[in-house]
């Protein structure tokens, strides 16, 4: 399984990102009632029922006693439905970012542990391989004290150096059983699976200046962009209160049989006569939350631009310090360590020079894994900070 294909499959496996669809599907569904009017009421009652006299609670002996059934509209202005619409669109529109910024976090994060579990697996693999070069040792020490060129001290070192290194092979085995239950936590049916081949850790796909100039369109940036159009609609709706609806009532009421029926029409009309302890305090409110969200998405954007930065740094001196590895300090640790021990069994050289290059080519080993788990790492950090389109 490649990197690129974990991704995808996890991708389809994430409940975090189910759960950010349902949110997404949840502000849509809410876009269309929000610019409705308010539903129609149902108006039942009695008007103008004695309670004193012989009249007392009859429905048929008071001329003016009337059983009323009608019905209520209230008829909000339109310019506050269309603002009521566009709010819930920009909810709906922060949802969509939210999940795209759950989509390309929860990529990055399968990418990190696949980096991790292949980091772990290639310093199990390199380690073993040194396991001839240490038996050799031990066998060089014990023809030596065989030939009476050695101490017994020096098979007693092979045999330590040969211990040591057998420990550092099961602490990296460890680490590859912590780093395949990390994997599966995105992959539950790929513990066992092998990795495949990983993506070219040595390019972005784009030219890396250009991501500290698209900030602005980070991963964790998307969101605020319909935050604030959301805040500021808010601040409309809230002027828009000096502005009030108006409702209207249609009833027929029925009296006793020797009395004419009637019917009723009455209209409501709010009356927003205190806007400076109302109205004016809720705009108020309103536009420093506007103010809030442009000041922390100013606030995250400087910090994503220093993390891109100090990112694309480590990714650029990683990409070099690899590459000097791969070509100069592996293959020249792996010669002094062969020329080391190649000298101890022609007897011209000591145990101790040949045990400190077996040292030398382990602890090379343990630092090229390392920086090829740190390039990758920063690989996915960037890779992944930005929607395809950026």
């Amino acid at each position: 399984m490649s990197l690129l294909e974990a991704v995808k499959q996890a991708e389809t496996q994430a409940p975090n990102i189910d759960a950010r669809q349902a949110a997404l599907t949840s502000a849509e569904r809410a876009v269309t009632p929000a610019g409705q009017l308010p539903d129609p009421q149902l108006v039942v009652g009695i008007d103008n029922l004695p309670v004193t006299t012989n009249d007392a609670f009859h429905l048929n002996r008071d001329f003016m006693t009337m059983r009323k059934v009608g019905v209520m509209q209230t008829f909000t202005r339109g310019e506050k439905r269309e603002l009521r619409t566009q709010r819930a669109e920009a909810m709906a529109a922060r949802e969509g970012a939210l999940l795209t910024t759950e989509r390309l976090t929860t990529r990055e994060a399968v990418a990190r542990a696949w980096v991790m579990r292949a980091a772990a697996e290639r310093r199990l693999d390199l380690l073993q391989s040194l396991r001839s070069r240490a038996e050799a040792q031990v066998a060089a020490a014990t023809a030596a004290l065989t030939a009476g060129r050695g101490s017994a001290a020096d098979g007693i070192a092979a045999r330590a150096e040969q211990a040591m290194l057998e420990d550092r092979i099961s602490e990296a085995e460890r680490a590859v059983a912590e780093t395949r239950a990390e994997f599966v936590r995105w992959l539950p049916d790929a513990s066992n699976q092998p990795l495949g081949d990983a993506p070219d850790f040595r390019s972005l796909g784009a030219d890396p200046d250009t991501l500290i100039h698209n900030v602005a369109h980070h991963r964790e940036l998307l969101a605020y962009d319909a935050a604030e159009k959301a805040a500021t609609t808010d601040v409309a709706l809230a002027r828009a209160e000096k502005r009030p609806d108006w409702s209207l009532e249609f009833a027929y009421a029925q009296r006793a049989p020797q009395f004419s029926n009637m019917i009723s029409i009455e209209a409501r009309i709010d009356l927003p006569l205190f806007g400076s302890k109302r109205q004016d305090p809720n705009i108020a409110s309103k536009q420093a939350l506007v103010d809030q969200i442009a000041d922390e998405r100013e606030a995250a954007r400087r910090m994503h631009a220093a993390e891109l930065q100090k990112t694309l740094a480590t990714w650029r001196s990683t990409v070099e310090r690899v590459q000097r590895y791969e070509k100069e300090l592996l293959p020249l640790a792996d010669d002094r360590a062969d020329a080391a021990l190649a000298a101890y069994r022609g007897g011209s050289g000591s145990l101790q020079a040949s045990l400190s290059a077996l040292d030398n080519a382990i602890e090379q080993r343990l630092a090229y894994t390392d920086l090829m788990s740190t390039l990758g790492q920063s690989w996915a950090a960037l890779y992944f900070a930005f929607p395809k389109e950026h």
